[in-house]
């Protein structure tokens, strides 16, 4: 049976849902936005990085990432959320490894180091030929790279896409993941279709404030989990992809 008050009053059901999009709006903004961000944020528009924060692209578990403007043109505005929430996400390995960069102290100085973490995998993937948007400049809990899109919006995550040729995709994926492994020496370590973007017919790889050295005692653990996930997606596609098999193909024998 048709919903009555909906049929007569059609507007109060549209009142309702944009008062909720403007409370998780706002909500969003008093996550993110607190007065050390804010402050972070500024000193980017002192030094000219980039003179306003546009609109949000995406909400990780740990990071929003936001369209920006720039006298250059756009870029992506990575900002960390401060709180024992994103403290919470850090894998172990990870965590391990930041403690020891930063000696302890307040999880801020933890997050700083995690974004800085990122910038530098960016930075180095990058110099190598690895598909990832350029980093442009860290500070604090922020991290400003290449806007990846097309007339003002974002290139979508890869498990949107509608792919014209699915094998030659796969084929882009591992060479992207082989690159990292057999020029940088990193594992992505939470590599999925989630977090590949598909920007003018290509994968580019995104998400690497959680990568490992190919020597760390996970790291053909972890290559195995990211090699499962596209295994399992592209299968879909009809692609006769095996795990062990895109291991290899993604790195894995080039981790000791």
């Amino acid at each position: 049976m048709p919903n009555v008050e909906e049929i007569l009053f059609p507007r109060k059901k549209e009142r309702a849902e944009e008062r909720r999009r403007e409370r998780t709006h706002r909500d969003v903004l008093d996550e993110v936005f607190d007065r050390s961000t804010l402050l972070a944020v500024s000193r980017l528009v002192s030094r000219g990085f980039l003179s306003e924060v546009d609109y949000s692209i995406s909400t990780g578990k740990e990071a929003n990432v936001f369209r920006a403007t720039s006298r250059a043109g756009f870029r992506a505005l990575k900002i960390y959320r401060i709180s024992n929430a994103t403290f919470r996400n850090l894998p172990p390995y990870a965590l391990e490894d930041l403690r020891r960069e930063v000696g302890g102290g307040s999880f801020g100085r933890i997050i700083f180091a995690w974004a800085r973490r990122e910038f530098m995998a960016l930075k180095a993937c990058h110099k190598e030929g690895v598909p990832v948007p350029a980093p442009i400049v860290q500070h604090r809990n922020l991290l400003l790279m290449e806007f990846l899109g097309r007339e003002g919006l974002p290139s979508p995550p890869l498990h949107r896409v509608v792919l014209e040729d699915p094998r030659e995709t796969f084929r882009q994926v591992c060479e992207a993941s082989r690159a990292m492994v057999d020029r940088v020496g990193l594992v992505h370590g939470d590599l999925s279709p989630y977090n590949v973007l598909f920007h003018e017919g290509h994968p580019y790889l995104i998400d690497l404030g959680q990568t490992i050295s190919r020597d760390h005692p996970q790291a053909r653990e972890l290559l195995e989990r990211d090699a499962a996930h596209f295994a399992r997606y592209f299968a879909r596609w009809g692609i006769p992809a095996d795990v062990p098999g895109t291991f290899r193909a993604m790195g894995g024998d080039r981790i000791p």
